[in-house]
């Protein structure tokens, strides 16, 4: 790894630890593993939503775009770093550390089958799967995966990204409704998703065109 990435993830790695550090001031009142929890979650989504969204406009742009570039790479690493920083202190928030009881009913509950149905125990389920594929995506976030399993493969896996999209605001939404936190924090939340939505369609969109344009123009010449 050259110097520039050494000082890109430095970088990215000073800007995480001064947001998280800002949105734990906004939260005063809360217990440092909460707080700690929810700035993570959100500067974890934030870079997040630069890594999907740096293709879309290189799209829109008309600039190419490469299978991965070291930027969207690197941020798409912080990002996963980030959501498992997320999910290690929210784990702690509830239950005393008890972590078994955030999927499996509490023991003096009687319940049909042990696995939790209620909206908590769902929203717990979601983040756990959302957890599993940023582990994943971090795995494959190197040139070797890539020569192992071919370009076409790589990037199939890569397009597990798209679950997230719809999965981690679900799993924030829920939360804050269990935990009457309907705010600013809900709109920062709905606001960034939006924003990753509408890149991604607008550079499908773009795509599409130049793809159709292409076409029509190969039919003329044929």
């Amino acid at each position: 790894m050259d110097y520039r990435r050494w000082a890109r993830h430095l970088l990215l790695f000073t800007v995480a630890l001064i947001l998280i550090y800002a949105f734990c001031q906004l939260l005063p009142d809360k217990p440092l593993m909460q707080a700690l929890s929810i700035g993570t979650a959100y500067t974890s989504l934030l870079y997040f939503a630069v890594t999907l969204s740096i293709g879309p406009v290189n799209l829109i742009r008309s600039r190419r775009n490469p299978l991965s570039s070291l930027l969207r790479r690197d941020l798409g690493i912080w990002s996963g770093i980030l959501a498992l920083a997320h999910t290690i202190t929210g784990l702690q928030v509830h239950f005393k550390g008890r972590l078994i009881q955030y999927f499996i009913y509490p023991p003096d509950e009687s319940h049909v089958l042990p696995f939790r149905t209620d909206p908590f125990g769902l929203t717990n389920y979601i983040g756990l799967i959302s957890a599993l594929i940023m582990i994943a995506l971090l795995c494959l976030s190197n040139n070797r995966s890539i020569r192992i399993m071919g370009a076409s493969s790589w990037k199939k896996w890569h397009r597990l990204a798209y679950v997230l999209v719809l999965a981690i605001p679900a799993h924030g939404l829920v939360y804050q409704l269990l935990e009457k936190r309907i705010g600013a924090y809900t709109m920062l939340l709905l606001a960034i998703s939006s924003v990753i939505v509408a890149v991604q369609i607008s550079g499908f969109l773009r795509f599409r065109r130049a793809r159709d344009s292409r076409s029509l123009t190969d039919s003329e010449t044929a």
